[in-house]
């Protein structure tokens, strides 16, 4: 903000403050992210394409808390797409719950969330007598 004060021969004073607004464009989630559900073990993939200008920083939170990664969590940002991802290479119950990616640049912010339900492996309920052909789907 600059102030500008100007003095005439009359002694007279006035006061103008400029408010600089942003340059660019606010980050805005052309795809976000979707909820899923998956068998404990198996890999998850969240993804969103962003768009924004200059171009935004990502960052992913898991039940509200900022996320590192690590070797088996990966964030991957493809700048030339606007292409966001999370990758959890081995999803177990302890990862289950709510993934927020938040994109913001100079101009602002924007987020999107979506939730992760992880179930345990199938078990069988009962025991089978002879020989029986069983099939679990996790869903």
């Amino acid at each position: 903000m600059k102030l500008y004060t100007i003095f005439s021969q009359w002694h007279v004073s006035s006061s103008v403050s400029l408010k600089k607004e942003p340059v660019g464009q606010r980050p805005t989630f052309i795809q976000p992210i979707s909820s899923c559900r998956v068998c404990s073990g198996e890999s998850v993939r969240f993804q969103a394409r962003v768009s924004g200008m200059p171009k935004p920083e990502i960052q992913w939170f898991h039940n509200q808390q900022p996320m590192l990664p690590t070797k088996d969590i990966v964030f991957h940002f493809d700048e030339s797409t606007g292409t966001a991802m999370l990758i959890i290479v081995d999803a177990f119950l302890e990862h289950a719950g709510q993934y927020s990616c938040k994109a913001g640049n100079s101009a602002g912010e924007a987020t999107c969330t979506a939730t992760l339900t992880v179930t345990a492996e199938g078990k069988a309920p009962f025991l089978f007598k002879g020989i029986q052909f069983v099939v679990y789907h996790c869903y």
